[in-house]
């Protein structure tokens, strides 16, 4: 075995070495604990920041305000069998844009495939927002049934639904 002489060596190292390695091991434990204890506050301290926290949820809700005057009963939006146009700015949210709606059980999306999330368009309605105006048109109701609707708008963390009741062909 090769004998190191001691300046070739910490005096720690060399002082442990001369004493079988009796001293060494106890720093060793310390520094393996010590090292220990730090990585694991790093990670702890990553995780926390990358969780979420209470702050998420503190999303301003959206405040909606229609552009004339509509008629509402109970939070719905009164629609003309006849059809008709509705007209809303978001007053706090610069480009919200559509996340659903919903009818009878029955869902509609924006064609997300087409990277669009501004429009949803079926057989008696339409719905689309540019910047912060969102503007819904319903056609002509000729069948027996009501139509209500569901349409909800995001603009990230937040969401806000408005429900509309198509009148019928009675």
């Amino acid at each position: 075995m090769k004998i190191l002489r001691k300046s070739q060596l910490s005096e720690n190292h060399a002082n442990s070495f001369a004493n079988g390695g009796k001293t060494m091991g106890k720093e060793l434990k310390v520094w393996n604990a010590t090292v220990f204890y730090a990585i694991a506050f790093v990670m702890l301290a990553a995780f926390s920041l990358a969780s979420c926290s209470d702050a998420d949820g503190d999303w301003d809700p959206m405040i909606w305000k229609a552009e004339v005057p509509v008629q509402m009963t109970d939070g719905v939006y009164n629609v003309s069998k006849t059809g008709s146009e509705f007209i809303f700015s978001c007053q706090n949210y610069l480009s919200p844009w559509l996340a659903s709606a919903e009818s009878n059980g029955e869902r509609y999306f924006p064609p997300y495939e087409a990277n669009d999330y501004h429009t949803i368009t079926t057989d008696w309605f339409n719905a689309e927002i540019n910047g912060n105006i969102l503007k819904v048109v319903f056609k002509e109701n000729d069948t027996e049934e009501e139509r209500p609707l569901q349409l909800t708008v995001t603009a990230g963390d937040i969401f806000y639904t408005f429900k509309f009741k198509q009148f019928a062909n009675r």
